[in-house]
């Protein structure tokens, strides 16, 4: 089975607040997916979105040294298999699938879970979650997950509603099998705080909400204070966190 890869890499889980489910802080393996049928306008891995055109990836050849070799894509899953156990340092907490959008590439994603999981190891789903019923094929394997909401803000796609609502759906099947779930919102100074209440009106009683300002950060803190305060109102104090890309601030990957 072949998959188009973008990078495999050690480092630490620098988003996700301190909701369950989170791996904030952690030391995961980085597993990323080249593709995304998604066109964020704060996307950090652009150079991924079009699998098409990712040659190749690249492998981390000593644990969080940031030294990479190349291979052609697609890859074998029996080689991003190898790349990971190379790369395990003994304290690792979970295997992250990020992208990009892992989910485009189902059944080798779904594989790789599998392996992963036979060898011991907890695998943790970052996804925009727009893709509910690909989600199911793999929700059984999840032990965590991260699942984007979409602020009108991203221009994502145009029918923005339809895909807030499709990532909720991915959010119920996911804590339906029993994963650790929790939702990222990515907000800047354009995103409306009666969308920060109807995101948290979707989740309450479903996940945990953590607001991430875009980077650079640009938000201004009164206007992170009150998405903060509105969706508290709504899904609970202890079921909303901010989050930030600290591994930026640490200048790791």
């Amino acid at each position: 089975m072949r998959v188009i890869m973008a990078e495999v890499f050690n480092s630490w889980q620098g988003e996700g607040g301190s909701v369950p489910g989170s791996a904030f802080g952690r030391r995961q393996i980085f597993v990323r997916f080249a593709g995304c049928d998604l066109h964020c306008l704060w996307c950090d891995s652009r150079e991924y979105i079009d699998a098409s055109r990712v040659s190749r990836w690249r492998y981390e050849v000593e644990p969080f040294t940031g030294r990479f070799e190349y291979k052609p894509n697609p890859a074998s899953v029996d080689e991003v298999v190898d790349a990971l156990l190379k790369l395990d340092t003994g304290d690792i907490h979970s295997i992250s699938y990020t992208g990009g959008e892992p989910t485009l590439q189902v059944k080798p994603l779904k594989a790789l879970m599998e392996r992963m999981k036979e060898l011991g190891f907890d695998n943790f789903l970052e996804t925009h979650g727009g893709l509910p019923e690909l989600i199911k094929e793999i929700a059984p394997l999840t032990d965590y997950a991260s699942v984007d909401i979409k602020d009108e803000s991203a221009n994502a796609t145009e029918d923005w509603k339809g895909l807030v609502l499709r990532e909720v759906e991915s959010i119920r099947i996911l804590k339906e099998a029993g994963a650790k779930t929790y939702a990222k919102l990515v907000v800047t100074n354009e995103t409306r705080v009666e969308n920060v209440r109807w995101y948290a009106s979707l989740l309450k009683g479903l996940a945990p909400l953590v607001i991430q300002p875009r980077e650079p950060i640009e938000v201004f803190q009164a206007r992170l204070m009150e998405f903060y305060r509105e969706a508290a109102r709504i899904v609970g104090r202890k079921n909303v966190s901010l989050s930030f890309q600290v591994h930026k601030y640490m200048n790791v990957l």
